[in-house]
């Protein structure tokens, strides 16, 4: 199996693409540490790979914008597992959908401690435990938003844009430490996040985006979780290892060794 024996640490676990992630994962003999806000779908997703005979899976609900939560959480995990071989920044908001001058203060902030401040807590907390056991690989999941302009998307969109580059900075400071670091874009996927942004309807999105997604949805080219979940796997195991600082989808990673 390809991460077996590894500690996998993933935000956003709970549903949709975290939670494809982890299953993939533990399929694969990793163990898995689960976080987000919602404890009741964290408890369904480690009972449910513990059901299909995956290995161990804590879980934390938390709110990962807070360091001392973080904390707390990786300390846990480490005392209980002796170490954290992967973590997988996941979680993230859409945020309000409007126009960036209409935008809230508090609006704006919330969506940048969610998407970009918690990859980077989180990071800083796990690094240190990574030096000490000789190497580790962090999986930072962006977006095509974050290359693209879609109007009244501006919180999100700049939030990816900018752990694109937070990745890319990230892994040239730990390439002497055996650490890598990738983004991950999964493209568009079938998932309640999806589903949230359409039903917001074209008042709200503008009637050329609602368009898109909706097309999006009816033409089929949304994709199950679990199949960029298997790039997930790819990145953190061995086959990845003299891979960093890259960012792209599935097709991306084809020239680096990763097979769909």
């Amino acid at each position: 199996m390809k991460l077996q024996g590894k500690v996998a640490c993933i935000t956003g676990a709970g549903r949709g693409f975290g939670r494809a992630a982890a299953m993939a994962m533990a399929k694969e003999g990793a163990a898995l540490v689960l976080v987000s806000r919602t404890a009741s779908e964290l408890k369904e997703t480690a009972e449910t790979i513990q059901a299909r005979g995956g290995g161990r899976a804590l879980f934390f609900s938390a709110d990962i914008t807070r360091s001392d939560a973080v904390q707390d959480l990786v300390r846990e995990a480490v005392s209980c597992y002796g170490r954290i071989d992967i973590l997988m920044n996941n979680a993230a908001v859409t945020g309000p959908i409007k126009p960036l001058c209409e935008m809230e203060e508090h609006e704006w902030n919330s969506v940048l401690a969610a998407n970009l401040s918690a990859a980077f807590v989180a990071s800083r907390i796990v690094v240190p435990y990574m030096k000490m056991q000789g190497g580790g690989k962090i999986i930072n999941v962006t977006s095509g938003l974050g290359t693209i302009v879609i109007p009244f998307f501006g919180p999100y969109s700049v939030t990816k844009a900018g752990l694109i580059h937070f990745t890319r900075m990230l892994a040239e400071e730990l390439k002497d430490s055996n650490i890598q670091v990738n983004g991950l874009d999964p493209g568009m996927m079938d998932t309640r996040m999806q589903a949230d942004v359409r039903a917001r309807g074209p008042e709200v999105l503008g009637r050329e985006s609602y368009h898109r997604f909706m097309s999006a949805q009816k033409s089929g080219v949304l994709k199950s979780p679990e199949q960029p979940a298997r790039l997930a796997v790819f990145l953190a195991s061995a086959a990845s290892d003299t891979i960093t600082g890259q960012n792209g989808t599935e097709r991306h990673y084809l020239q680096y060794g990763y097979s769909c």
